[in-house]
């Protein structure tokens, strides 16, 4: 039987250029497939990368020995990773600032001679968007569901629920102590305690003699 003596190596395909075009279409938000088909690979072949160095990272982050094989594979997953922590960081961002109206839509800066002391003046001018609380709205319903999600409960309803939670324990503490005590009166009658008393003798038995 004829075997191969080549050694493993860097894949073919997962090429320097290909991870910097997987990297940048990750950095805007570009999903699996659109990455894909950026570096021109099938999305397969890009699932099969990610999962790979993934579990490679995980492996070597537990202490686990790196295999030098998976390097490109390692490689790859972190800095895709990162890069789409930055993005939704960035987007994140954004909301925050539309929800305040601190979002900047246009900034000029003009500059001009002061007629009375003659002096170059830099005029700066900002334009935001105004307020929107939809976009604080979206950020609350993502980042605390509990509280603002579409299946969130309204302030009476968790009070609500508190109250019952408190009662239902006040009365397993009530039931439990009434269960102690049952218990131990149950002992207290198959179990007597003992005395120190000892026990009266019983009379001699009468001699025939003495009958």
């Amino acid at each position: 039987m004829r075997t191969s003596n080549r050694r493993r190596g860097r894949p073919s395909l997962l090429t320097p250029e290909r991870v910097d075009a997987i990297v940048r279409a990750s950095a805007v938000g570009a999903n699996t497939f659109l990455a894909a088909e950026a570096a021109g690979v099938s999305r397969a072949t890009l699932a099969r990368w990610m999962a790979r160095g993934r579990d490679a990272a995980e492996a070597r982050d537990a202490g686990e020995t790196a295999d030098p094989h998976d390097d490109a594979y390692v490689a790859l997953y972190r800095r895709v990773e990162l890069a789409r922590a930055q993005m939704a960081t960035r987007a994140l961002a954004r909301v925050l600032q539309a929800g305040a109206g601190s979002l900047v839509l246009e900034e000029r800066v003009r500059t001009y001679t002061d007629p009375v002391t003659g002096l170059d003046v830099e005029e700066r001018q900002v334009r935001y968007l105004r307020p929107d609380w939809r976009a604080a709205a979206w950020w609350l319903a993502r980042v605390f569901p509990e509280h603002y999600g579409p299946h969130a409960k309204s302030w009476d309803e968790q009070l609500d629920e508190f109250t019952a939670g408190e009662l239902r324990r006040e009365r397993d503490r009530a039931d439990s102590a009434e269960l102690a005590g049952l218990a131990a009166r149950l002992q207290a009658v198959l179990e007597p305690p003992a005395t120190d008393t000892p026990p009266a003798e019983l009379p001699a038995p009468l001699s025939p003699s003495s009958a």
